[in-house]
């Protein structure tokens, strides 16, 4: 523990010493909007590839030894790593207008601490909110996620088209040309759960489940058994309280499995024994869960993690499975590792530069933060990065940001898409108007 705090110390140290390390990507302007070349180390699923990354339109159509597509515009980038673009494998992203709750006891199952007086008061606000301001509580909250290099979150219930506007939300309109229901997320009590799963039209079943440490919490999984729930498409959130043979029957039908350990150690002081998941095989995912409760961002949730892995778990979880944690293990857990969740031809231009701090992808970014978020591209869309960049291809598109010190530029509005209509300041206006203690952008 004292060694990773000393690592992590060292990070924020570099982190702040920000004229050694922002070293601005070149740029050399093209005649084609739609092509670019990204020239750099590439964090590809073999290796890390000192190489060239050709996007054309939303999609990547090179990667390695590649010729420049004509008119493309090429970016060479130093001291970074170009990362697929990370995905928050379960949050709530509307509750990500709330600040910090601070639980008043521990709790042993979710249904607890959610019929709490102390909950129900902080949670008050909520329905007035999403009443008059949903669609500015959900794209806050996934500015907040691609601020933190987040191109795709799984949360995001409502079926509303003022979402299509940033980040992928995987259930709706993530503009992957999935077919209704190809991935369907239920949060309630599993016992209210009606109907069925159409495994031939339903790639992800994605089910909140056994969050607590109690028995209650762990007959939840002979529940989802009994209604014939589990199955290789099933992905199951938290799992706080499962034990060996759970994992076991996961492992069996080849269900995937979504860890938020901050969220799981505030409210219950425990978090998913993932020693029993990794010995098992079960493929897991990281995700932030909510504001609440859970991480400011996925770079915390990476570290609480690291630490769990360090201090309870024995670093069962190997160094070289950070990347995949928030990458291609999400991608493949949701039915939609053919399209996202790697750099590699044919895949969706879905890419998060991050500033370099360890030669060692995992490592640098367990030392990462939000500052060092250098770009950030959704479908082959510039919508995040830093000022000098940001401006050089998208001059006056996008809104200043300071993140740490840090220039920014953050692109929401957006005059070819008449879902996005407002300005990141409109939609923190329109929120603080209602509710004045909005949750920062950047804690």
């Amino acid at each position: 523990m004292v060694r990773r705090l000393m690592s992590l110390l060292l990070a924020i140290v570099l982190s702040s010493a920000w004229p050694m390390a922002w070293a601005a990507p070149t740029v050399t302007a093209g005649t084609d909007p739609t092509k670019f070349v990204l020239d750099g180390k590439i964090v590809a699923p073999d290796g890390v590839i000192d190489g060239k990354l050709v996007v054309e339109g939303d999609t990547i159509t090179c990667v390695g030894d590649c010729q420049d597509p004509s008119g493309a515009w090429v970016l060479r980038i130093t001291n970074a790593f170009i990362f697929p673009g990370f995905i928050d494998a379960h949050n709530h992203v509307a509750y990500n207008v709330f600040p910090k709750w601070s639980p008043p006891k521990i709790y042993s199952n979710r249904g607890q601490w959610q019929a709490s007086q102390a909950y129900k008061t902080f949670k008050a606000p909520y329905n007035d909110l999403k009443a008059k301001a949903l669609c500015e509580m959900v794209q806050y909250g996934e500015i907040k996620a691609l601020i933190s290099g987040v191109t795709t979150i799984q949360g995001t219930a409502p079926n509303s088209v003022c979402f299509r506007t940033l980040v992928r939300n995987i259930e709706n309109q993530n503009e992957l040309g999935l077919p209704s229901g190809a991935i369907r997320t239920f949060i309630l009590d599993i016992k209210s759960f009606k109907g069925a799963i159409d495994w031939n039209k339903t790639r992800a079943f994605v089910v909140h489940l056994s969050e607590g440490i109690d028995q209650r919490s762990r007959d939840e999984f002979a529940t989802l058994k009994q209604k014939n729930l589990l199955a290789s498409g099933t992905v199951i959130i938290h799992g706080t309280a499962f034990e060996d043979a759970q994992f076991q029957e996961m492992a069996a039908v080849g269900a995937k499995l979504v860890w938020s350990p901050r969220s799981n150690l505030v409210l219950y002081e425990k978090t998913t024994d993932i020693r029993l998941a990794y010995q098992h095989k079960v493929l897991v995912s990281l995700g932030v869960d909510w504001n609440p409760t859970g991480s400011d961002n996925i770079f915390d949730e990476l570290r609480t993690a690291a630490e769990v892995n360090e201090d309870q778990l024995y670093n069962v979880i190997p160094e070289s499975d950070w990347v995949k944690l928030i990458t291609s293990n999400p991608a493949a857990a949701l039915g939609v590792d053919n399209l996202i969740g790697r750099l590699a031809p044919n895949m969706k231009a879905d890419i998060t530069i991050v500033r370099s701090l360890n030669d060692d992808p995992n490592k640098s970014l367990l030392a990462s933060h939000l500052q060092d978020v250098q770009m950030v591209w959704v479908g082959g869309k510039l919508l995040y990065g830093n000022r000098a960049a940001v401006e050089r291809i998208k001059p006056g598109q996008c809104e200043a940001l300071t993140v740490y010190g840090s220039s920014k530029r953050v692109c929401v509005k957006d005059a070819a898409n008449p879902n996005s209509k407002q300005t990141l300041a409109q939609i923190r206006a329109r929120l603080l108007q209602l509710y004045p203690t909005l949750a920062p952008l950047a804690p």
